[in-house]
């Protein structure tokens, strides 16, 4: 069914970097291989990392906002995973670079204690007393935000600290402008409401990538194709929320997504 529509010329397949981390650390080497040759043949195009994505909307809300200036294009989507490595590699990005490529050069054993990040993450905000996050408000936005903000000015100097402060700052008093341009922000500031709610429910691992996917699928992909349901279920949730915010349709079955690819 995927196979067909992508055929039709209509849709196309975007994967991320962490689609190729959830492939790469799985132990089963054949089933490893079947899935890469499966994804092959469907000439996926490929997701900017979160961050990444992220720190081009602040780039581009400031550049407008702040200084007067056009903005730069964003780039979420490339056909290039080179594209999506430069945003980490800069002048050591791998040319040509393939997802078989990416997985051989991971080392995925070293990037497993960051998993614990996202659920620790989550365990403190589920318990956290709700009038005190409310007071926290603001320093919790210019902590997030603060990780965003760039390191040059338009004119290629270096920001100082405290001019990046006032950067952060002035991201705050426009927040609500803020939020509405910079997607993927608003996106995971809705998708972590939505997963602190229950303060019953366990936090997992998986989190953290369930993150990654949902924050930029539902921003800037026209479909977000989940199995998950408690992924699932936090993305509507995130959608929901943000409803004046045109984001992608959340399919949980294949018939769902069938008749979804169907409308285009």
């Amino acid at each position: 069914m995927l196979g067909r529509a992508i055929a039709s010329g209509k849709v196309q397949l975007a994967l991320s970097i962490w689609n190729l981390f959830e492939i790469g650390a799985a132990t089963d080497e054949a089933q490893r291989e079947r899935r890469l040759v499966f994804l092959d043949t469907l000439v996926p195009v490929w997701v900017v990392e979160r961050r990444a994505i992220q720190r081009q909307e602040v780039e581009r809300f400031l550049w407008h906002h702040k200084f007067g200036l056009i903005r730069k294009e964003l780039i979420a989507i490339t056909r290039s995973l080179s594209v999506v490595d430069s945003f980490f590699a800069g002048a050591q990005t791998r040319i040509g670079l393939t997802a078989r490529q990416f997985i051989r050069e991971t080392d995925f054993t070293a990037l497993n204690p960051l998993k614990k990040l996202s659920p620790d993450a989550l365990k403190v905000l589920q318990t956290a007393d709700r009038k005190l996050l409310k007071s926290k408000e603001k320093e919790m936005f210019e902590a997030w935000v603060s990780q965003s903000i760039p390191d040059l000015d338009p004119g290629g100097r270096a920001f100082t600290i405290s001019q990046k402060a006032e950067l952060v700052s002035f991201c705050w008093q426009q927040r609500k402008q803020f939020l509405a341009e910079c997607r993927s922000l608003a996106v995971e500031h809705a998708l972590t409401r939505a997963r602190t709610a229950d303060a019953k429910r366990t936090a997992e691992e998986s989190d953290g990538l369930d993150l990654q996917h949902s924050a930029v699928a539902l921003s800037y992909c026209d479909v977000f194709f989940s199995r998950d349901r408690y992924q699932a279920r936090c993305a509507e949730l995130a959608r929901d929320t943000l409803k004046t915010m045109s984001l992608g349709e959340i399919c949980t079955t294949p018939d769902s997504l069938s008749a979804t690819l169907a409308t285009f």
